[in-house]
């Protein structure tokens, strides 16, 4: 967004609280990009010790639905879990500002290893496929280590509230080597890039409110956004699930599956059905990995805030 543009979406205060933000970001990118990306979970470790004041309320978030979702009751294990979760959230927040990197097939070949089937799911052109990712592991990871291979993938992206930050971060993935940004106001594209098949990612985990459908995630009922399963099912696509996870000193492990293969209309007998049972398919899906590596989901985030009508009532 130029000067000019911003002054006719933002008021004055506001643009000065955005550029002491930008400013605050671009110092602390400048920071940790003194480190090694093998280092940065320490340095994670040690953000976490050093602004323990400031994260009470999102400590008190990951407290409350790991007790519950998980049934961890013992104090001692508990504060553990909250802690190595922290750790690996501020980790994923630093290896953004250290993902320019991952343009060069060098820095991706030390440090990511692709699963098998994720290198097949690239090599079938036979129909488009939507990957349906959540926040666990590293969700960036995917788009540039697809297009290491040639395999360009389109995401779908939200413009952040700050124009100076939400630059820096475009500029970031557009460096990725992928197919491009695809914005919420741009979503008639991706019909027409599935039936040119055509790869499309969406992070399609967080709590979709009361337009999302409810599904059961992790022992209890979740809103959660329709989007992966309406697209696969109109663009006549695969939808397969992705994600990086955390092996440690950097490195992460790209695991890719197909959950399902767009066979005909007969499939299901409408798009709501559709929607409601390929979404269960692929949170289902998500969970068992989850369930896996526990600490590397995004725990701060409110995914059970939306509840469905029954238990409002």
């Amino acid at each position: 967004m130029s000067q000019t543009e911003e002054k006719k979406y933002f008021p004055l205060k506001k643009r000065i609280s955005h550029v002491f933000e930008f400013t605050f970001l671009m110092l602390l990118f400048a920071i940790i990009n003194l480190f090694p990306f093998s280092m940065l979970h320490g340095v994670a470790k040690f953000f976490r010790i050093m602004l323990s004041p400031l994260l009470a309320s999102a400590r008190r978030r990951i407290r409350s639905q790991v007790s519950e979702i998980l049934k961890i009751t013992d104090e001692t294990e508990l504060n553990r879990f909250v802690n190595n979760n922290l750790d690996h959230t501020i980790r994923s927040f630093f290896e953004l500002m250290q993902s320019w990197k991952m343009r060069k097939k060098s820095f991706l070949n030390k440090y990511v290893s692709f699963a098998e089937e994720a290198v097949a799911i690239a090599e079938d052109r036979s129909q488009g496929v939507v990957f349906a990712e959540g926040h666990f592991g590293n969700w960036e990871i995917p788009i540039p280590m697809y297009a290491s291979i040639g395999f360009k993938v389109f995401y779908a992206a939200q413009k952040l509230s700050n124009p100076y930050v939400d630059w820096v971060v475009k500029k970031i993935r557009e460096g990725y080597g992928g197919g491009g940004a695809i914005y919420l106001k741009e979503s008639e594209k991706y019909i027409p890039l599935l039936r040119r098949r055509e790869p499309i990612g969406l992070v399609a985990d967080q709590d979709a409110g009361n337009e999302g459908i409810f599904v059961d995630f992790m022992g209890k009922k979740a809103s959660t956004h329709a989007g992966p399963a309406v697209l696969a099912y109109l663009g006549k696509a695969r939808l397969a699930i992705g994600f990086c996870i955390y092996q440690g000193k950097g490195r992460y492990v790209f695991y890719a599956r197909t959950l399902y293969r767009f066979g005909g209309k007969s499939d299901f007998a409408s798009s709501r059905e559709a929607a409601e049972k390929l979404t269960q398919l692929w949170v289902s899906e998500m969970e068992k990995e989850i369930r896996k590596y526990p600490e590397q989901y995004f725990w701060v985030h409110r995914r059970w805030k939306t509840r469905p009508p029954e238990e409002r009532t």
